[in-house]
């Protein structure tokens, strides 16, 4: 329910803005963020890549008009956040300061993912000035994130 939400808080954004301002792909990060919130492991991960797929599809049905472009994005980023996820052990997800670099870089990876395959296809030009604002604006969403993560894994050590 929470991604609806996220989903929608996206779109309106998105519309309110009326497109001049870029809106940080909120309901990917919330899917990133619930892979690595999830407390029995890998119960969220077939899941999340269809919630990636159907938000991708509505995304693009709703703005783009291209089905499958932003879909492409979504589906990949959280492939590469599972397949890095399982290969860091269930004790280091926990551990150390420098951790919570890699929890950073792979919420990063959801928002830096979606939005570029649209400019690479498409070619640059002024697609990369929207890239790099909308990577400007969805940092302190990733730092809430980042804050929301080490929070949690806090409360349960």
């Amino acid at each position: 329910m929470h991604l609806v939400f996220l989903w929608l808080v996206e779109d309106l954004l998105t519309v309110f803005t009326g497109g001049a301002a870029q809106i940080p792909e909120l309901f990917i990060l919330g899917v990133a963020y619930k892979i690595l919130t999830d407390d029995e492991e890998r119960r969220f991960n077939l899941p999340a890549i269809w919630i990636a797929f159907a938000g991708g599809i509505l995304w693009d049905l709703r703005w783009v008009g291209i089905p499958g472009f932003f879909t492409l994005g979504y589906v990949v980023a959280i492939l590469i956040i599972i397949q890095i996820w399982e290969v860091i052990p269930p004790q280091g997800r926990t551990s150390g300061n420098g951790f919570y670099y890699i929890v950073f870089a792979l919420l990063e990876i959801s928002q830096l993912l979606p939005p570029v395959l649209p400019v690479l296809i498409l070619g640059g030009g002024t697609g990369w000035i929207f890239f790099i604002r909308q990577q400007i604006y969805s940092l302190p969403a990733i730092l809430i994130c980042l804050w929301l993560y080490v929070r949690k894994i806090r409360r349960s050590n």
